[in-house]
């Protein structure tokens, strides 16, 4: 394990719980040397290794863009376990070529009984559709590589790993990571012996079986939005803003695979009771938005608390003290950080996973200072001090970004009738019948 990579196995899964509201891994592999090529989707471009290497025991290598691989940044590169590979769009007619040495280097890494991550897609689209692109071929001439450059007596494995975000964008969002049935190539051998190339494509196969069956798979990219419009009306899904939360995040997890799926295997473009809903749902998010009006005030609303001021008012005057503590804490270093992000990265699939790295560390530098303010001006212990700097800024920061956002989010809401609500509240009610009445 190299320094980097250590430093990082160390400190992610702090940052990680700052980040995420909720997180739930499910399957994921135990052994240190579990000698397993990991084959994962890719909905947020910079993020994604982070967790799926933070959330398993393995000591994992990163298949990683070549573009990464600037002369200055070798020996981060090297450091943090990363193997760059080619693709003919961005690196030219050589990139097979040059994907040589990288397969070598790969096949090395799985005989030393290490693992590697390889997102399979090959690139993060710049929206975020709740589905899989094309699988590459890379997985399997890696694993089968392997496997003959040991004479198969090696066990190696492949394993689907499923990212799923409510936003992969969102700070606080939610995440499940989901592993699939680890599957062993030595049960290829008698096809490979056959034919290699009929062996290959019999294992992507697979891999792309268990990866759909390990996300929310929507097959036809255009009905993306009519599930997520589902998914809000129903709020027990993976929606990122209108949720149950009493309900766990595994059946939340699992409630959006199968609203996928229904829509998947019974959605008709020629029904006219599918476009009915189709239609009444995007106009009915479309007027929300043109009215300024919040889906959760619609339903709230609905379920008889009004526009449920008093809570409001009493959780912003109870938690302005812990929103100034982190106004003061981290409002610099997180204005700092979204300026420098979005300047250097033209791509936001980019933003979230670069701004949480750096805003963490930028923010401990920053609020560093704190423990040797609070030996001399409150209680002269620096134990107390180093507790006070790892637990008091960051969770009053987290504090201080949500009551900015529920203090404007009252303001808008004082804005809006409650004539509005009501007739609103009695539309979603038609909806929630259709889409009961689809089998929903």
């Amino acid at each position: 394990m190299r320094p980097l990579y250590l430093i990082l196995w160390l400190l992610l899964p702090y940052i990680l719980r700052i980040f995420y509201r909720r997180i739930k891994v499910l399957n994921t592999q135990k052994e240190f040397y579990a000698q397993t090529i990991l084959v994962c989707n890719h909905p947020s471009a910079f993020i994604d290794p982070l967790i799926i290497a933070n959330f398993q025991n393995p000591i994992i290598h990163f298949m990683t863009r070549s573009d990464v691989f600037k002369p200055w940044l070798k020996p981060v590169t090297w450091a943090c376990h990363m193997v760059p590979i080619y693709r003919m769009a961005e690196d030219g007619n050589d990139s097979p070529e040059k994907n040589i040495a990288t397969f070598r280097e790969a096949i090395k890494i799985l005989q030393k009984k290490k693992s590697l991550i390889m997102f399979g897609e090959g690139y993060t689209d710049d929206v975020f559709i709740r589905s899989l692109k094309p699988l590459k071929k890379g997985p399997a001439r890696i694993a089968f590589g392997a496997m003959a450059a040991t004479d198969w007596k090696e066990d190696i494995k492949v394993q689907a790993i499923g990212v799923n975000y409510s936003d992969p964008k969102a700070f606080n969002c939610d995440m499940l990571l989901s592993g699939g049935k680890v599957i062993h190539l030595k049960d290829y051998k008698k096809l490979y012996d056959e034919s290699p190339a009929k062996a290959a494509t019999t294992l992507m196969r697979d891999i792309d079986r268990e990866l759909k069956a390990q996300i929310t798979y929507v097959k036809d990219k255009t009905l993306f939005d009519f599930v997520e419009h589902i998914q809000a009306i129903k709020r027990n899904g993976m929606h990122h803003l209108y949720r149950e939360n009493s309900i766990p995040l595994a059946e939340r997890y699992q409630n959006s695979k199968q609203i996928a799926t229904f829509v998947n295997e019974n959605y008709q473009a020629d029904s006219e009771q599918w476009n009915d809903l189709k239609n009444s749902l995007n106009n009915y998010f479309k007027e929300e938005k043109k009215n300024h009006i919040n889906e959760n005030w619609v339903y709230q609303f609905e379920q008889g608390k009004s526009k449920n001021l008093a809570t409001r008012f009493i959780k912003l005057i109870l938690l302005f003290p812990f929103f100034l503590i982190g106004f003061v804490h981290l409002f610099i270093p997180y204005i700092l950080v979204k300026k420098l992000v979005e300047k250097m990265f033209r791509r936001k699939v980019f933003w979230s996973g670069v701004k949480l790295l750096l805003g963490a560390l930028v923010g401990m530098l920053f609020t560093l200072p704190a423990v040797w303010l609070f030996h001399d001006y409150i209680y002269p212990s620096y134990w107390l001090g180093v507790a006070y700097y790892l637990v008091v800024p960051i969770t009053c920061g987290v504090i201080a970004y949500n009551y900015g956002l529920l203090f404007a989010d009252t303001i808008r809401i004082l804005k809006t009738s409650s004539e509005k609500l009501k007739l609103f509240s009695l539309k979603r009610r038609e909806l929630a019948l259709k889409i009961k009445e689809i089998g929903l």
